[in-house]
């Protein structure tokens, strides 16, 4: 059986497929998020109020250890995601120990691709602005295509050039949205904490750094790497004609 590519990058599939991996997969999704996302921000929000840490770590102090944690945990929460929605875009199921354990093995690129995207994108950013923003659409599914094809970093950043070549500009829009919709969840958020300013302010600051953030920040990687993930998956099905079962077999 052939697979029939479609013709053009569709936002709106890619952004169904996004709603709807999460959707039939939330109690995984929620519960990464949750685990690698919100809790450190916690974590995080906790050891600066001076809670729960009442000894020095020396040389590693809590911004250093807290720096060291964070990258760890953001990678394996990108790893275990951009799994998740890969395995279900295939038909594959999507298991908590199968998405902690890919992420796992792909820990180290992943920082590796983290470390050189940062790079050539702030250098970029320094060049006027737009050379940077070019690069940061050019890599964006680096991640993806590591962790589906296991290519390494630099062939991984690659791949993900060439995947984005010539759809950079519906990717873009895409990234704005994304912006654009963060803003709006973020103000909304915020009416709990303002109102609450009112009566007690230091009430307020702690409902926005216990409560508000960290379930912002567990959303935002949650759909961050859904989204990646999914636009991975646009493209290859757009420029390569893979289908579900082609992508299927990168897991067996």
């Amino acid at each position: 059986m052939t697979y029939a590519a479609p013709e053009r990058f569709d936002i709106a599939r890619v952004l169904s497929r996004m709603f709807g991996v999460i959707a039939r997969n939330l109690p995984v999704f929620a519960g990464l998020a949750l685990l690698l996302s919100g809790l450190p921000s916690l974590t995080a929000a906790l050891v600066e109020r001076g809670v729960g840490f009442p000894f020095d770590y020396g040389p590693w102090d809590h911004s250093g250890l807290g720096w060291i944690v964070g990258i760890l945990v953001s990678t394996l929460l990108q790893g275990a995601l951009i799994n998740a929605t890969i395995s279900d875009l295939s038909g594959r199921p999507v298991t908590l120990g199968d998405c902690l354990g890919t992420a796992t093995r792909n820990v180290l690129p992943l920082i590796g691709i983290g470390v050189a995207t940062t790079v050539a994108v702030v250098f970029g950013l320094v060049l006027f602005i737009v050379p940077g923003v070019i690069l940061a659409l050019a890599l964006c599914v680096s991640g993806p295509a590591q962790v589906v094809e296991g290519h390494g970093v630099f062939a991984a950043l690659s791949r993900s050039s060439d995947l984005t070549r010539g759809h950079r500009g519906a990717i873009l829009l895409l990234f704005v949205m994304f912006a654009i919709g963060s803003a709006i969840l973020r103000s909304f958020a915020e009416i709990l904490p303002l109102t609450t300013a009112i009566a007690a302010p230091d009430a307020a600051q702690a409902i926005r750094d216990l409560v508000v953030t960290p379930l912002l920040q567990a959303l935002g990687a949650m759909f961050g790497a859904a989204g990646v993930a999914s636009i991975y998956f646009e493209l290859r099905t757009i420029k390569e004609g893979v289908g579900i079962e082609a992508l299927a077999k990168a897991f067996e």
